[in-house]
């Protein structure tokens, strides 16, 4: 296998699970954070930004990727390590994000709702 056709794969594989782990979870995160911003351009914002930062991080480490094995096996099992990197590199923007809303959510005071009768 070709070391470019590796590493195009391997980035190939980063972006689009990232975006299928974004998909999933930008409903979630913008009805949290229409609620916490109070504003939808508000939730929009931080919406993308959080894209951006859950896409962009691991994007950037895939880019690091340099192939160095010859063999087809060997390859495959470096394409799977340099993955199980950038995935955790997602986590990570994750939980980054994760507590800055949940500090967000704590600091902000809400408006008390009416009990209905």
């Amino acid at each position: 296998m070709n070391i470019i056709i590796s590493f195009l794969i391997q980035v190939l594989l980063t972006i689009a699970l990232t975006s299928i782990t974004v998909a999933y979870i930008r409903p979630y995160l913008r009805k949290v954070l229409v609620d916490l911003c109070g504003t939808e351009e508000r939730a929009q914002f931080w919406t993308v930004f959080s894209n951006i930062l859950l896409t962009g991080l691991p994007s950037i480490l895939a880019l690091n990727y340099r192939p160095k094995a010859s063999a087809l096996q060997e390859i495959f099992f470096e394409i799977a390590s340099r993955l199980s990197g950038t995935l955790a590199s997602f986590l990570f923007a994750l939980v980054c994000v994760g507590m800055a809303v949940s500090i967000f959510a704590l600091l902000v005071p809400r408006p008390v709702k009416a009990e209905a009768k």
